[in-house]
């Protein structure tokens, strides 16, 4: 941990106690490297692009059709409805100032045959890396399940890939008790035991075959912020977990070798608020510490979903997912957050989180940008909530022309970001949403600079290239 960051946990716990079109295949195997300016790669406990900015990550998770595979062939209901996220969806995205998006596929919606992948899947993955490199926010690839599979839960693993085979298949809609049944446990444990699949291949080493065939397809996007390799994972051990996001990492990296892998600890930690710190880091190349907060929401015991509305009772959770990444010596990406927005609480929770994101300069990708429920930043009928969407398009320092020590907001309307400066002057890149600020002004330390303002976000120099620290102050009307 950063001595900045190491003061703010401190701190903290003292209170509480370029590139656009169509990603291009490679040659199977080949482990390319990221090259291109916008480019993330990690640096220690840093994101940083190809020039050597350090990155910050601020959006949502977004759910699309046919990479997120909730529906049948045979009749059944699908397990849930949502809106698309569309060409219209990512120029908004823009606007708001986000610049990552968590974007969840299904193995289902991938491989439904064993080794039959379908083109429709590689086909709607291409058009959503083009809307990313037109609109400026990058895209995690998450391999995601909700219950193991929507045959017997939500989403996830194809029919083919659950050990042992249904005792019955399941329609929509979803309900949430179907996460503890015996049939989704049993085939959630069966995955991380390495059990055979039923076309006889090892059920890891089939999966690790899918998600190699998307990073192959996607490899050398510089839009492509990295992948997730499994979501919420539900494990009997830990060690087991350890290996499978080995053995995932390496898959990975043998065809890009630079991108950062997302890992997550057990689905638990929604519950308890906390995870084990491991004994050593993290040691199979790029990696994301990748918890969930969803603190007084899902916690145990009970909060009531926040009812006492004290923000102290938050900065716990968040204070041992900052000492989980230090321990793994990893960037801390919080990619799911949120709680409902249909209470008046509900933006006033994620203001909450996102100052104690600020405080220790973690990314984040909330839950979720659509969907039919209460939890979306759009409801069922694509309204935008207007409360929800001030909330999280505060400004953020996305790029930084050096390494990023603090994060200030000493009123709603202006941002002030302490820096180590590079010893060359590069360009500054700020969130500032086109709805919510205007009149805008900027200080490099006390003197007046010029910007540009694009959709969502501006950028300028400042004149400090000496590898010391500065202020830069943006001020909104």
């Amino acid at each position: 941990m950063s001595s900045s960051r190491l003061a703010s946990a401190l701190a903290l716990l003292s209170s509480v106690s370029g590139c656009s079109g169509d990603p291009q295949p490679s040659a199977p195997g080949a482990s390319a490297r990221r090259t291109a300016p916008e480019a993330v790669h990690v640096e220690g406990r840093r994101f940083r692009d190809g020039l050597g900015r350090e990155l910050l990550f601020r959006g949502y998770n977004a759910k699309v059709t046919p990479l997120f595979d909730v529906t049948f062939d045979d009749g059944r209901r699908p397990t849930q409805v949502f809106p698309d996220f569309t060409a219209a969806d990512a120029q908004r995205y823009e606007q708001l100032g986000f610049n990552a998006l968590r974007l969840p596929v299904n193995w289902s919606g991938l491989e439904p045959q064993p080794q039959q992948y379908r083109e429709a899947f590689f086909e709607k993955l291409a058009e959503v890396l083009t809307l990313a490199a037109a609109h400026h926010f990058y895209v995690i690839i998450d391999f995601h399940q909700d219950a193991y599979s929507k045959e017997i839960g939500e989403d996830g693993a194809p029919l083919w890939a659950i050990v042992p085979p249904p005792e019955e298949l399941l329609e929509g809609p979803y309900d949430d008790s179907r996460r503890l049944s015996s049939q989704v446990l049993a085939a959630g444990f069966s995955f991380f035991d390495n059990a055979p699949a039923t076309d006889g291949r090892p059920l890891q080493e089939a999966f690790l075959a899918a998600a190699q065939r998307v990073a192959e397809r996607v490899v050398g996007h510089p839009w492509v912020l990295g992948f997730e390799a499994f979501n919420e994972p539900v494990v009997l051990s830990t060690d087991a977990l350890d290996a499978f996001h080995q053995r995932f990492a390496e898959g990975v990296h043998a065809v890009d070798r630079d991108a950062p892998i997302f890992f997550e600890p057990p689905g638990t930690r929604n519950q308890a608020d906390r995870a084990r710190q491991p004994e050593a880091p993290w040691a199979h190349g790029p990696g994301v510490y990748a918890p969930h907060i969803y603190t007084a929401w899902f916690s145990r015991p009970s909060q009531d979903n926040w009812a006492s509305e004290d923000p102290a009772v938050l900065e716990s959770s968040m204070l041992l997912a900052e000492a989980e990444a230090a321990a793994w010596d990893t960037p801390l990406f919080i990619t799911e957050f949120g709680c409902d927005q249909t209470v008046e609480r509900g933006p006033r929770w994620l203001a909450a989180e996102l100052d104690l994101q600020d405080r220790l300069l973690a990314s984040s990708t909330a839950w979720i940008w659509a969907e039919a429920g209460s939890w979306g930043l759009h409801d069922g009928t694509r309204q935008e909530r207007s409360a929800t969407a001030r909330v999280m398009a505060r400004m953020v320092p996305r790029a930084i022309s050096g390494d990023l020590l603090a994060i200030e907001r000493p009123t709603p309307a202006q941002l002030r970001v302490r820096y180590r400066a590079l010893t060359q002057p590069l360009e500054h890149e700020v969130s500032v949403a086109d709805d919510f600020y205007s009149e805008v002004t900027v200080r490099c330390d006390d003197t007046p600079v010029e910007f540009v303002r694009h959709p969502g976000r501006i950028t300028f120099r400042c004149p400090a290239a000496d590898g010391r620290e500065h202020w830069l102050t943006v001020q909104g009307g």
